[in-house]
């Protein structure tokens, strides 16, 4: 019973996605289109991210003080009232200085990248008996790396990598909606 339902949901769900092909096309092409436009200066899509997080947390924190005050516990009102007051202090930090803050969100990325990196490397030697080991290994290698070159080019790469990160992340979503809209017009043909 469940593998004919399974499979008539899948069906449903295949034919709906042949009809609505063009969409996924249009979104691929859209996210590549806005990805390119934020590779044309990567600093300035970086002050953009940065200024949107801090927006993003700002609107957090009124909503964290705003529970606080529904809150009828008084720890719970204590707790979530300063939660709320560090959560706008780090906007405000965010917005007062944006380069600033790309730059500091550079070094903790490129340091998080070093450290995930090693942890990966440990558990493939760890793992070695396990077959693909290898390929865990040579991805903590190269996590470690970027981290490393990150770190290494600090201060100067904070003022472009969150721009780049966003552009690549936005290239390789187009590409990928594109693709699987292209296949979807395959399948419906």
């Amino acid at each position: 019973m469940t593998t004919i339902t399974a499979n008539s949901n899948m069906s449903a769900a295949l034919k709906t996605g042949r009809t609505s092909w063009v969409w996924y096309v249009i979104l691929g092409v859209a996210l590549i289109a806005v990805g390119l436009l934020a590779s044309i200066n990567l600093f300035a899509t970086t002050i953009v991210s940065v200024i949107y997080i801090a927006a993003m947390m700002l609107v957090g924190a009124v909503f964290q003080i705003a529970h606080a005050f529904a809150a009828r516990n008084w720890r719970r009102r204590t707790f979530d009232l300063i939660s709320g007051l560090f959560y706008g202090a780090a906007s405000a930090i965010l917005i007062f200085d944006p380069i600033l803050s790309a730059v500091d969100i550079a070094l903790v990325i490129g340091a998080l990248l070093i450290a995930a990196g090693i942890f990966r490397i440990a558990t493939a030697l760890r793992d070695r008996s396990r077959t693909g080991w290898g390929w865990v290994l040579a991805s903590g290698i190269a996590t470690v790396v970027v981290g490393l070159l990150i770190v290494l080019t600090w201060p100067a790469v904070g003022l472009g990598l969150l721009g780049a990160m966003l552009t690549i992340d936005l290239l390789f979503q187009g590409f990928g909606f594109l693709a699987f809209g292209i296949v979807l017009r395959r399948l419906a043909s």
